[in-house]
């Protein structure tokens, strides 16, 4: 037993209870992540499969705007002239481009903004339609920044952005902004034909469930590998043991 607990062996044991527990965790985070993704696909799917709302109906499913991601809704009412954005440094299909927003005034006076699409950069991009307009489009709550994004100004008027901020282009909007906006589908009359649809979010299972596997078999493997050393350590021990002389 005093080979197993050498200064030598102890810091194996330790090392290698650390690398398990590690492994571990890592297992059950990307299954955690894969349940997740499971339960974002069929929330998505669902949604979707829903008759479009209109704004007030929308709104009052949830007080959490969160939860009103990717149901559909229609709206009608004017876009705003003079209050057009473009969101920058996007890409589609592997081009680069642009995303036009508009601001559309509803009849009650709150203002949708719509993503009306996707635009190569060396198209021109086109005016939204005028007068009356009803669109139809897939619900998105406000873009948040990520790690390593660019961000936008905090003051001043805004004509090109880095993301839909719903909070910070507020202050430049003549009316209430709603807290969520749309990626168009359809409209009435109908956008330009260079503008392409914003693409809809791919319901892939993604690597989680493998990286699970991988996590755990790692692990054993840890375990295997410290059972083998162990084993060797023992195994040496006995043959120095000098053996009792036989009758």
């Amino acid at each position: 037993m005093r080979a197993l607990f050498s200064l030598k062996m102890i810091g194996l044991h330790v090392f290698t209870i650390l690398l398990v527990v590690i492994m571990v965790s890592l297992g059950f985070w990307q299954l955690r992540r894969h349940d997740e993704r499971v339960t974002f696909n069929d929330a998505v799917r669902a949604r979707s499969l829903t008759a479009p709302l209109d704004p007030s109906a929308l709104l009052a499913l949830d007080p959490d705007v969160a939860n009103l991601e990717w149901f559909t809704l229609q709206a009608s009412g004017q876009y705003l002239p003079n209050e057009d954005l473009l969101v920058v440094n996007v890409s589609q299909d592997g081009q680069a481009g642009v995303d036009p927003v508009s601001a559309l005034q509803l009849d009650d006076g709150r203002i949708l903004l719509v993503n009306r699409g996707f635009i190569p950069l060396a198209q021109a991009v086109p005016a939204a339609p005028s007068g009356q307009v009803t669109v139809v489009g897939r619900v998105r709550t406000t873009d948040v920044r990520q790690r390593g994004e660019l961000n936008d100004a905090r003051e001043g008027e805004l004509r090109e952005i880095q993301r839909i901020d719903l909070v910070r282009l507020q202050a430049q909007l003549p009316g209430e902004v709603l807290p969520i906006y749309v990626d168009l589908l359809a409209s009435d009359p109908p956008e330009a034909e260079v503008l392409s649809r914003i693409a809809a979010p791919a319901l892939t299972l993604g690597p989680h469930l493998a990286y699970t596997v991988q996590w755990f078999v790692f692990s054993l493997c840890a375990v295997a590998a410290w059972g083998f050393i162990v084993r060797r350590a023992l195994a040496s021990v006995r043959r120095a043991v000098p053996q009792a002389p036989t009758a």
